[in-house]
This record gives C-alpha cells, structure tokens and sequence, in this order.
C-alpha cells in the first residue's frame, strides 16, 4: 500500500509526563455554590470578532452599513495581517497531554507579539484616516460642527464627539480622566481638523477596551471571595460577543445603559432575540467547527482536522485513483463535507429543534453538493426542502457522516475511535508509550485495515489502552471506506492501482462505552450510537466543550460544576440544543467575573 497512520493516536510521543489510567467521564455533575470558579482571564477579541466589531461601529458611527463596508474593503491591507486565532491549552498540562492533547476550541493568541501589535496599530490608523478623508465622512462621523465654516463650535463638537464615539468603541461610558486623555491626543487646540480626528479614532481603537473583554465589575458575591457581578455595560458585551460575535447592539445597548438589563425579565427577553436573529446561526457556526475540529488546528486527526488526510494530495496516483473511482474529491470536497455535517446541527439547532437522539442516530442527509452526495448515493440536498433520507441504521447520525469518517485510503479505525472516545464521550485515556507516533498501519494487500490495525497495536504497550478503549469504537465505522462510502467488503490494490483482493468487513466489537463493560456487544455504527445515547456520557460531554467555548478554557468539573450542570441537565430527557446553547447564559459564571 502507499497510506500510512499513525497508530499511536491517542496522543503524542515522548516522556515527560506519567501515564493516566483510564477512567469514564461523569455523566452528571456535583454543583457545590460556595466554591469559587477558577479566575478568569482577560480575554482579547477574536479576529472575527474585532472584524465583525469594526463593521458595526462603523455602521453606528457613519450612519450607514454601504460607508462601513466601503471603509473596511480600503483597509483590507493591514486588515489582512490581523494574526490567526490558537487554541486553548488546559492550565494543567498532565490533563492536556492525557485527555485533550490535540487542542482545539480557538481564541485569540494572548501571547505579546509585536507583530500583534502592530497590527492593531495599522488597523486604528487606517480607519482613522478613512473615516476622515473627506468632508462627506467628517460629517458623518463628528457632526456637521466639524466641517461648517465657524470654528466657534469647534470646541463643543470635539467634547460632544469624544465621549459618543468612544463609549460605543470602549463598550461603556468613559470616565473624566479617559475624555481628558483623548482630548489630549487630539492635540492642544480644539480648531476642527480632520487629522486630529484620525489620532483620536487611531488610539481608540487600539485601547485594551476595545481589543479585549475589560471587566470591572465591582459588586461582591455573597459567599464567595474574590468573585463580582458583571456590570450591565460588561454582561451586555459578554452576550453579544457570546451570541453574536460582535459588539452590542442599540437596543442592548440601550438596556445596558438604563440598568434595566440587570432585571431577569429583560435580561431573558434580550437572550431570546439575540439567539432569534439570523447573526447567531452564524456564530454558533464557530462552536460547531470547533467541536467538530475541522479548523485544522491540531484536531483529533492532526494538524488537519477531522480530515486528517488531505483528501486531494494522492490524486493521481495509482492505488487512490482506482480506490476513489468516480467519487475522486476535488479541492471542495473536504468543505463540503464539512457543510454537510454542520447543516446537521443547524438543522436539529435552528429548523426542527432536535436532541442528542437525533444527532446521534439521524439517518437524514445534508449534502450539500454532488460529491458528499455522491458518497452517500443520496440526493443533493437544497437546504430548504425536507432532507433526504439514508438507509435505516446504515449510517447513524453525525458521527458517521463523511467529515468524521473518511481519511483517505485507509480508514483509521484508531483515530476514529480516539475522537468519540474524547470529543463524543470525554472520557479520559492515557498518554501513549514512547515512539508510538513512529509507528503506522500500513495498507496491505492481504488484510483488512481491521486486521493490520490489531496486529499493529497487540503490543503490551499498546494493548491496554487500544484493545479495550479505541480500536473497537474505530472497528464499528470499518463499515465506511477511507471516502466515507458505505461497504460490506474492503478492496485492497497492488501498488499500481490493480486489484490484490476483496475482503469482508468485519464491524463487531466490544465497544466499552462505559468502561468497566466488558460484556456488552455490537454488530456495528448504529448499535454503538444506541450505547452511546444509553450512556448519558454526550449530553455532559457537549456541555463541557460549549463550556470551555463560551468561556474560552478547560473546565474544572468541581469548582465549575454548577455551570456544567445547568448546561447539561437542559440536554436531559429529550431537551433541545437550542435550550442547551441558551442555558449557558443562565449560568452565574456566566453574569460574573472572578479575579485574584
């Protein structure tokens, strides 16, 4: 054969760190409100979202979305060298390396860099001068006090400018010593000029209150030390950030600015129509991607994602040519099958609200074009229409889709396992032996994947943790090929493409979704999706990961249980995702701030 895997996926090669034995994950979680939440950290915008925040504060700003969208497409230079977003690393590393070692769950880098900073620095000049480069825009933006022929109000528009503009930017009225400090950027006269204006919106937009989650939130919490509620100007942005991506809007502004967000009435009105609008289907795009690790940012497959193979690099050769026949991916089947797996959850999200049964064992398609579809000898699906179904339990929900299980040539049962194992279930495995990245399954041309898999990882070293825990969750998916095709019999090819033999595939497995059981059976992908939904392992899963996206790190399931239990228990019993995407900001975590 010509593919080879890594055996060793359950996480990187080397010492340094003991192994963990491995342990199931909770399925609930003890909330004890006395304890305090580990301490927050200064979060900075993501790209996207200082992206998205320049759009709208524009838009206010100018009074127009086309003059907005106009002034970023000017400033797409140094917008481009905004720096990529990194993923978060649990603070105790022995976790990290045992139970998450492939990251993921983005945010902006807090590491200082100077190429970070300069950035901004480029960005708040830029925008500086296009808001001011023409009477037209200085109107627009400071008042027509700014370009008239009289210089006697020039010293009222500057003070009535300041702090109007820079409330929106900085998220919150600025304080005396901030609008004396602005004034100072402007310079010592108060004569209208478009430069000075450019200054002041220069240095605003570079202030830490607009780069980053600043909150001052003052007012203790009984009981626990060193925790303070939000302010209503700090919990209006961490909404609107969390739901939209973006800066508050006018009308949450507005309650903001009145206190009346503080009052649980209103605070829930605001939540339903921020969740209601369009803008939020876009940014729980972004958990979705995460969660599914196709951001190529050293997911459960590697540096590539879910897809841990890039599916076009052996076109053309023999063996993949013969392989993919008429299914051969072109260079937007990879995104297209990431469409169809996020039009999944879109659609148990937002269209027909659904639970963890219908993400687990939903045999409807979401292809969005004719090579996923193709694989899934499905129709196109158009995205508006009811969806198209797929054989009972033949390929059972999100899981088995062709993001999740195709990786090539060769299947990788182990990487396979290793994501539900993780992302799926969160149950905790240990850190491979030494060189176990040095070792691969190789395709062969006399057994099946299955077989040389098992082979590859009967060593003592890997036995323990592979036998039991990985290889058969992986085993119960060889019913898909390296495309995602569904197969009763796995071809294996000489090295020029010709055909060596045809084998059954084998699905069965002992699966250990619980771990301690070592009894029960299953004949393949829909019998394991049944035991994963019986386990009650999911529903505490995805709340830990849209925890640790909301809040932008690992949980402590002790210290913050009562979080993870609100998000979980919306989940039981049939409960919608929906409910589960607005449970977080029901949270007490979630309203206040912890700091040393």
């Amino acid at each position: 054969g010509g593919t080879t895997t890594g055996a060793g996926g359950s996480g990187q090669a080397g010492s340094g760190v003991v192994n963990v034995t491995p342990s199931d994950a909770p399925t609930t979680f003890a909330c004890d409100g006395t304890l305090r939440p580990p301490m927050d950290q200064l979060r900075p915008l993501s790209t996207a979202q200082v992206q998205n925040t320049l759009l709208d504060l524009l838009t206010w700003a100018m009074a127009s979305s086309s003059t907005a969208s106009t002034i970023l497409g000017e400033v797409a230079a140094p917008m481009s060298s905004l720096p990529g977003n990194v993923p978060i690393v649990p603070s105790n590393v022995v976790d990290f390396v045992t139970s998450f070692p492939d990251g993921g769950w983005l945010r902006a880098d807090q590491d200082p860099q100077f190429t970070r900073v300069q950035a901004y620095y480029n960005i708040g000049v830029a925008i500086g001068q296009a808001v001011t480069n023409s009477s037209a825009r200085m109107g627009a933006l400071v008042g027509s006090c700014a370009t008239d022929s009289s210089t006697s109000n020039d010293a009222t528009c500057l003070a009535s400018f300041i702090p109007r503009f820079g409330a929106r930017a900085l998220r919150r009225p600025l304080t005396s010593d901030e609008v004396t400090f602005y004034t100072g950027i402007y310079g010592s006269s108060t004569t209208a000029s478009a430069a000075a204006y450019a200054d002041v919106v220069a240095v605003m937009l570079n202030s830490p209150d607009f780069l980053y989650l600043v909150e001052h939130g003052d007012q203790p919490v009984a009981g626990q030390t060193g925790v303070y509620s939000l302010s209503p100007y700090e919990l209006a942005s961490r909404l609107s950030y969390h739901v939209w991506d973006t800066m508050p809007d006018d009308q949450l502004w507005q309650a903001a600015s009145d206190g009346t967000l503080l009052q649980d009435t209103v605070y829930q009105a605001q939540v339903d129509r921020l969740f209601a609008a369009p803008r939020a289907r876009a940014t729980m795009h972004r958990f979705f991607q995460d969660y599914l690790q196709v951001n190529g940012t050293g997911g459960p497959r590697g540096t590539g994602g879910l897809n841990y193979h890039d599916l076009t690099s052996r076109v053309g050769t023999p063996i993949f040519t013969a392989f993919a026949a008429a299914n051969l991916p072109t260079a937007s089947t990879y995104q297209n099958m990431v469409a169809d797996a996020i039009g999944m959850l879109d659609y148990f999200t937002w269209t027909v609200p659904g639970t963890i049964h219908d993400l687990l064992t939903s045999p409807l398609s979401f292809a969005p074009a004719a090579d996923v579809a193709g694989i899934y000898g499905a129709p196109v699906w158009d995205g508006t229409s009811a969806p198209p179904a797929l054989p009972a339990d033949q390929r059972p929900g999100l899981f088995t889709r062709a993001l999740v299980v195709a990786a090539g040539v060769n299947s990788a049962p182990i990487l396979k396992g290793v994501y539900l194992r993780r992302y799926v279930l969160c149950d905790t495995i240990g850190r491979p032996p030494p060189a176990a990245a040095n070792v691969t399954v190789a395709l062969s041309t006399t057994q099946t994947t299955r077989r040389v898999t098992e082979a590859v990882t009967a060593s003592a070293a890997c036995s323990g943790c592979h036998v039991p825990y990985l290889n058969p969750l992986g085993f119960a998916t060889e019913s898909f090929d390296g495309l995602g095709r569904f197969r009763t019999m796995e071809t294996l090819y000489n090295t020029d493409g010709t055909v060596a033999t045809s084998l059954p595939v084998d699905t069965t497995s002992t699966p250990h979704v619980m771990m301690g059981d070592d009894v029960t059976t299953a004949a393949g992908a829909a019998d394991v999706m049944r035991l994963v939904e019986s386990s009650h392992k999911p529903e505490a899963c995805l709340a830990r990961n849209y925890f640790r996206y909301t809040f932008g790190r690992f949980e402590d399931v002790s210290l913050d249980g009562c979080s993870l239990e609100m998000i979980r228990k919306t989940l039981d019993n049939g409960g919608h995702l929906v409910d589960m995407l607005k449970a977080v900001t029901q949270t007490p975590a979630f309203k206040r701030r912890a700091f040393q």
